[in-house]
């Protein structure tokens, strides 16, 4: 596979885990039933998986998968590996203050179209509201 497509693969991955950026809270009765999905692991807390709206549009809501919580990110750190070779990495920071609650949190997604497959891994500094 050229590198040209394994950044345009990498590059709707990117958008894809963009959403989990910024997250507002919201009155949203349930989790989207399509989207990325991440799973999630937070200090003192049982590994959880949060699901995006479809659309991967920036700021949009991350549901905890399963129930009515939502996860607000503030700064999300990581790689994008396309068939095991690193070809990207992002530092997105949400122009808000960090509550003094926030945590910072794992977070993992692997994806695939075709023969290719991608995984975006990192950290996240997030507010689980609802909880």
């Amino acid at each position: 596979m050229s590198s040209r497509t394994r950044f345009a693969v990498a590059g709707g991955v990117v958008v894809a885990a963009a959403t989990l950026i910024v997250a507002a809270p919201s009155s949203a009765g349930a989790a989207p039933a399509n989207g990325p999905e991440f799973t999630v692991t937070c200090p003192g807390e049982d590994p959880f998986t949060v699901v995006t709206p479809p659309g991967n549009g920036a700021f949009t809501p991350a549901f905890i998968e399963g129930t009515r919580q939502v996860a607000i990110p503030y700064q999300v750190t990581g790689t994008v590996t396309v068939d095991g070779q690193v070809v990207d990495s992002f530092n997105d920071v949400k122009k808000a203050p960090t509550p003094a609650n926030a945590v910072t949190c794992s977070f993992e997604g692997t994806f695939t179209e075709g023969d290719m497959t991608a995984t975006v891994a990192g950290t996240v500094v997030v507010v689980l509201r609802g909880h």
